[in-house]
């Protein structure tokens, strides 16, 4: 039975939707289209028309947009439980970035109509998605302060404490694991791989970093902010 009442609240694992019960969650999917994405397959394209806000029911999904220069960047990963496309369901603009599919996935898709008559019948997800706009705005806010005034030197570095996070293992020590593909931090960042592998190099060279396999260790995380505060060389 308990089986049975998991496979119906479908949407059950949606964060955005945890304050309603089972069954208000069954009624909204109910009125939500499932469908699969595998690994890699692009689910909307920038300045795409449709409006539709999409939920993470399994996988996870990638932002990106191309630069003038037709460099990809990768604006944001955005896990399983989460959603995407309210910017488009809220304005009647289109899309603003291109999302692919980082896993298989299933997505829920809620028209912007139903979209509305949730946050007007549940001020707890109107707050919600206030809280999330707010923090896009404050991400984009940093990102650009970052890419005005760092070097590509410098912009590494702030991806790589970006990605920290305390070691288990090592009392008041940091550690990335596992470190992201050199050419994902490459694109997230707008640089080239080759950049992103030099300066990984100079910071193993300079003792600021260590790495083995898939793990990065970082014994001393204040010498990693100043590699970010200092003036970097341009490469």
């Amino acid at each position: 039975m308990a089986q049975s009442n998991l496979s119906k609240d479908r949407l059950g694992g949606i964060e955005l939707l945890a304050g309603l019960t089972p069954e208000e969650r069954a009624g909204l999917a109910r009125e939500c289209n499932f469908q699969n994405f595998s690994n890699g397959q692009t689910i909307v394209d920038k300045d795409d028309k449709d409006r539709d806000v999409l939920l993470i029911v399994k996988g996870r999904v990638e932002v990106t947009r191309f630069s003038i220069s037709g460099k990809e960047i990768s604006l944001e990963e955005i896990p399983e439980g989460k959603y995407f496309g309210e910017f488009s369901a809220i304005d009647g603009e289109p899309r603003s970035a291109t999302v692919i599919a980082a896993a298989n996935c299933t997505l829920a898709h809620v028209s912007p109509a139903l979209f509305r008559r949730m946050m007007e019948s549940h001020p707890g997800i109107a707050w919600e998605v206030l809280v999330q706009l707010t923090r896009i705005i404050r991400v984009s806010n940093e990102r650009i302060m970052d890419l005005a005034t760092l070097t590509s030197y410098q912009l590494v570095c702030s991806e790589i404490l970006r990605l920290t996070e305390p070691d288990a293992a090592t009392k008041g020590a940091w550690s990335i694991y596992p470190l992201p593909r050199q050419s994902d931090i490459a694109r997230r960042i707008g640089t080239s791989r080759e950049t992103v592998g030099r300066v990984i190099r100079d910071l193993i060279d300079g003792g600021v970093v260590s790495k083995k396999g898939r793990s990065v260790f970082i014994p001393n995380l204040e010498k990693l902010e100043l590699m970010v505060q200092r003036l970097g060389p341009s490469v």
